[in-house]
Formats: C-alpha cells, structure tokens, sequence
C-alpha cells in the first residue's frame, strides 16, 4: 500500500497558473510530482505487474479533495453506484493524545457512534478504521466488537502514531495478533515498530 498526502500547490518548475493536486504534505505548497502524474505511474506499475500496489490518498483540505475527482475517476470503475467503488474508505476519529495526555481508549460510545455513521450513511465499500497506537492498545474489547460489526465491509484497522506518543507494544501486539496481521496496516514510526516485532504486516 502506497501512503500519500495531497496538497492545492505548483509543480516546482511550473507555478504559473492556477494551484493543482500536488503530492506534499503542510505547509509546503510545491512538489516534484503532481496527483495526476503519481496515479499515472502506479497504474502503469500495475499494468505490467502481477502483484498490485495500491494507493491511500490523504487529502489535506477539501478543496484539495473535490480537485482530484477528476483525476482520480478514471482509475474507478465505472457504471458502479459510487462515485470511486474501488476505494478504500478510512474512518476515524480526532483524538488528543501524547505530550501530557499519556492514558486514554476509545470508548463504546465511540465505536458505537462510528457503526452507526456507517449505517447511515450507507456505506457499501471496503472500510479501514484509523486508530491511534497509544488508545487502539487499551481498546481491544471495543475494537473487535467493531471489526465483528463492521466485517461485511471487509474491515480492517490502520493503526497510526505520532512520533513521541506513548504506546504499549505488548498490548498493541496482542491487538493486532487478536485481529490477525492480514486485517492491519501499520503507519507507525519505525522504533515502535521494532518494538512491536511483528512478522511483516501490511504497511500503508
């Protein structure tokens, strides 16, 4: 799985004219490759390729989003109800933890608002849910009741940190071996990950 954020900017080299999908993260507002030329070479990857790479696209501001449809729709299929049916959804929450803020978990009013969400808005394609390393470790219980809710979307978990959060990797690792290595993606700094010593997950 290929990671990448999505910022309005200029190609470096090309800043004359109105601001495109660039691939950049805040605050920097220029870039050596633009949206449409990245889908363009994981595609033709892809095409020559037997084993597949996908892409999770982390659009950082609206605007930025609504101005890679276009981009992105040819690499949708089409004549399907939703708009990209290949894609992924991630769903999550906005936490505040690290710093000063060292204990905390999601709560089953959370889970159960988040499963809700999902019904209402019905939701029909395949779902990860982003949860922070320090809280998805003192959430097991709760989070596989969601996976358990959530399993006809073919769920899985992203579980991500920042660096300094802190987090315990024997709580961690008993979550993601309880959920199983195939349903996790880890976005993770690589000390937490050594802690975790796991046998190759699937990384975003």
């Amino acid at each position: 799985m290929l990671e990448a954020d999505i910022v309005l900017g200029h190609v470096i080299g090309k800043e004359s004219g109105p601001p495109i999908p660039i691939m950049a993260h805040p605050p920097a507002t220029t870039s050596d490759l633009a949206l449409s030329d990245f889908l363009s070479t994981v595609a033709q990857y892809n095409n020559v390729n037997p084993k597949q790479k996908g892409v999770k696209l982390d659009f950082k501001g609206i605007e930025a989003f609504e101005k890679s449809q276009e981009l992105i729709a040819p690499y949708s299929k089409p004549g399907l109800a939703t708009k990209h049916s290949r894609a992924v959804l991630s769903l999550g929450w906005t936490t505040r933890f690290g710093g000063d803020v060292t204990e905390g978990e999601y709560s089953r009013t959370q889970i159960g608002a988040m499963i809700k969400a999902v019904d209402r808005n019905h939701v029909n394609q395949t779902v990860t849910f982003a949860v922070r390393a320090g809280l998805a470790s003192n959430s097991q219980p709760v989070l596989l009741d969601l996976m358990r809710e959530t399993a006809r979307f073919n769920c899985s978990l992203t579980v991500w940190s920042s660096q300094g959060d802190p987090v315990k990797p024997e709580r961690l690792r008993a979550l993601i071996r309880t959920v199983g290595l195939e349903k996790i993606y880890l976005d993770v700094p690589s000390a937490v990950a050594q802690e975790l010593n796991l046998p190759g997950p699937a990384t975003s």
